[in-house]
């Protein structure tokens, strides 16, 4: 087991925890923070079950009926993700309406204050995991997990100054005010989840990666005996990157000497990439020596 299995499966077993915590502590005192914290804690376990799950499917080699692969069902984990947080939000945010009309009934703060604050703690530690090893991976389920873990511990915090201004002013209305945000910074991590994974879908590259494969290419051109490239395509999922690109190289070198080129170069773009899986496909054009031969330049990617 890999380290994106692996944290995933701690991911999945911490988040159960989380619930049962939160559960707990929202018995204990009556909330409506606390419970609409322990909400998206509902939301979580389900979609870190999914999100798992959807890391294992993505790991599977390409098939006859799949010969890209199955990486693209890490926009779907991280699409879905992001729908059942935005649907936790809107009850979360009830919750807290629904209070404030009928009027708080927490109680036992302290105890509410010091589970929370534990699995806030723990929530933490976990998230910034998640999302290091994800990146580290070029695993957006992995990522968009820790994203997730890390806006649990928005919410426990949120919940958290709740029951802190309870505590200290002894105004109950902070409670269902408390939960009320929670809902809106859920409603945040939840679109901003979804909009991640529409880009993926639509083959959207990031704005900085874009510029790390054209340095690359341009890199490249400069130590292989290729005129130029143009054409080229680009396409991202998870640790799996797919080029497809024209290059034009003089046309009176042989077969082999054509092959051999596009080869250096393949071979010194997969250097420039070795935290990815590239596969590249390319078409070589002969130089159009009638024209005035033109100076290697920096393909644009489109």
């Amino acid at each position: 087991m890999d380290a994106r299995h692996q944290v995933m499966a701690t991911s999945l077993a911490i988040s159960l925890v989380m619930l049962v915590g939160k559960i707990t502590a929202y018995w204990l005192t009556g909330s409506a923070a606390i419970l609409a914290d322990a909400a998206e804690s509902i939301v979580h376990v389900a979609a870190t079950a999914f999100a798992a799950f959807s890391l294992w499917y993505a790991s599977r080699p390409a098939d006859a009926n799949h010969p890209f692969g199955h990486g693209r069902i890490s926009f779907f984990s991280a699409g879905f993700e992001g729908a059942l947080i935005l649907t936790a939000s809107l009850a979360v945010i009830s919750s807290g309406v629904y209070d404030l009309k009928t009027g708080p009934q927490v109680k036992d703060v302290e105890i509410g204050l010091a589970i929370s604050s534990v699995l806030a703690v723990i929530n933490l530690a976990l998230g910034v995991t998640l999302v290091i090893v994800g990146k580290r991976h070029n695993s957006l389920v992995v990522v968009s997990n820790g994203h997730h873990v890390l806006s649990d511990v928005y919410t426990t915090a949120a919940a958290i100054v709740g029951l802190l201004l309870v505590a200290l002013t002894g105004q109950k209305m902070a409670d269902p005010i408390a939960a009320i945000l929670i809902g809106f910074l859920i409603m945040y991590s939840g679109l901003k989840m979804m909009r991640r994974a529409f880009a993926g879908l639509m083959d959207e590259l990031d704005k900085g990666f874009h510029k790390r494969l054209n340095d690359a290419i341009s890199d490249c051109l400069e130590q292989c005996d290729i005129h130029d490239l143009h054409d080229m395509r680009a396409r991202q999922v998870d640790n799996q990157l797919w080029l497809q690109f024209h290059v034009r190289i003089d046309g009176s070198a042989s077969v082999d000497q054509a092959h051999d080129a596009i080869t250096a170069f393949e071979e010194s773009l997969k250097q420039q990439f070795q935290d990815f899986e590239v596969h590249i496909n390319s078409h070589i054009e002969p130089l159009d020596r009638s024209r005035h031969e033109r100076d290697t330049q920096n393909p644009d990617i489109t």
